[in-house]
């Protein structure tokens, strides 16, 4: 009996998984924990096993693909073995990704209900999936579904292509035909999935100059691709706001260099201004709990516990480890902590459940001599702090005026949630921890 290979669940959050590479081809004789591929969420790369021994009689995704969890990525079993009941087909199995078909009403669209038609399966040759409707267009204009490009989910044919065929053109997506407006041409085939044609083609074909300047392209792919996602996602879903403040960073950087002359055995010598200015945080945080919130569909979420999460730069893109129950760590400890999710994160050994469950987000671009950014929130939190670099400020003492070491604050709110005086007050608080920092330490 054939058996099927799904995409995993990489935790409770991760609704679908990045299809990075395939270890073994159709036709490989497999044994059971062997791996078959790699899937990627936006936390982590992870392997996927053979549940049992046999031969790999198919893929039903190519590398590349976004994949919906729990849903058949392939089929383990003995040559000749007949698997049809495994091969994912309906449009509820691909999480709705049926995608836009031209002239088609939206309940049309909805309705129709994609099927694979399999042809000569006995003879072992390729699958071919058409959907009802281009089925039926395909019979009454007697065009071969086997000549036709499919440009649906998992390259299906749908109505789109059949007409297409018949008028010897490409589908545009619904950005191509925008860019039509601004010139260009339509070529004789695309670049996007199936041929369709894309912006990209549209646009390439209206200024050829860009083109032969282009020393590199590259499709936005993997972890890329997800971050990209969810930027949009989070600045579309949410009504953000930017608040901009300084800290007098005179006692931040004396104590930091009194650590760095301490005794090796301490420890202490290890903590830096990063590690200063988390501890910070999470003394200020509870003193404003509705910055430490999440907003969940209609509903606010206020935390008692301050699971922080902070930004970490990795040559897979950037991640977001999380510190749970922050506000239990002394200072030591917290620094030990964000020193180990740091690493674990750039040597690709960060547990999936470390990179969820944040309340409260810190990214860190000082040490890159930023003076200032506009952090975008990590949905559903509420807020999110920047932190950039140490900049003398001047400041009028009496008569004179003094040149100061501050260092930049940005904080980031849904302003569904919090308002900027809100905001501004926790913007004040820290500051007030930041220039007392010796105090705050010794508490």
């Amino acid at each position: 009996m054939a058996t099927a290979i799904i995409m995993p669940r990489q935790g409770n959050t991760v609704e679908s998984c990045l299809l990075v590479e395939w270890k073994k081809s159709k036709g490989d004789k497999v044994s059971k924990g062997e791996i078959i591929c790699d899937v990627e969420t936006d936390k982590a790369v992870f392997e996927v096993e053979a549940p049992e021994d046999g031969i790999l009689l198919d893929k039903f995704f190519e590398e590349g693909d976004d994949v919906p969890v729990l849903t058949n990525i392939a089929v383990i079993g003995t040559d000749g073995e007949n698997y049809d009941d495994l091969i994912p087909s309906s449009s509820t199995e691909l999480n709705g990704a049926i995608e836009e078909t031209e002239g088609v009403k939206v309940e049309d669209k909805q309705s129709e209900n994609i099927q694979p038609i399999i042809t000569n399966t006995n003879k072992g040759e390729e699958k071919i999936g058409v959907s009802p409707r281009a089925k039926r267009l395909a019979n009454d204009r007697g065009i071969d579904v086997s000549s036709v490009v499919g440009s649906g989910p998992m390259n299906r044919i749908i109505e789109r292509d059949i007409i297409s065929a018949a008028t010897g053109t490409q589908p545009l997506t619904p950005a191509a035909r925008a860019a039509l407006n601004s010139g260009g041409s339509v070529p004789a085939e695309g670049s996007g999935i199936g041929g369709r044609v894309t912006s990209h083609d549209i646009l390439k074909s209206s200024n050829k100059i860009l083109t032969e300047d282009v020393i590199k392209e590259e499709t936005i792919k993997g972890v890329r691709k997800i971050i990209a996602d969810r930027m949009l996602e989070s600045l579309q879903n949410s009504a953000q706001l930017t608040l901009n403040s300084s800290a007098d960073a005179t006692a931040l950087l004396a104590l930091r260099e009194s650590f760095k002359n301490s005794a090796d055995d301490s420890n202490l010598n290890k903590v830096n201004v990063n590690d200063l200015l988390m501890y910070a945080v999470i003394k200020v945080l509870p003193n404003h709990l509705v910055i430490n919130s999440l907003m969940l569909d209609d509903k606010v979420h206020y935390y008692k516990n301050i699971h922080l999460g902070f930004a970490v730069d990795t040559p897979r893109g950037l991640m977001v480890p999380t510190i749970k129950n922050s506000q239990n760590f002394n200072l030591l400890g917290l620094s030990n902590e964000i020193k180990r999710l740091a690493y674990a994160c750039r040597e690709n050994k960060i547990e999936v459940d470390e990179l969820s469950g944040g309340t409260f987000t810190i990214t860190n671009l000082g040490n890159m001599g930023i003076d200032d950014f506009t952090p975008v929130l990590n949905i559903p939190q509420t807020a999110i702090l920047g932190i950039s670099c140490v900049n003398l400020k001047p400041i009028q003492s009496g008569s004179e005026v003094k040149f100061v070491p501050h260092i930049g604050l940005s904080l980031t709110i849904n302003h569904q949630v919090i308002d900027g005086a809100q905001g501004a007050r926790f913007l004040q608080d820290l500051a007030t921890a930041i220039k007392e920092i010796n105090l705050v330490v010794a508490i």
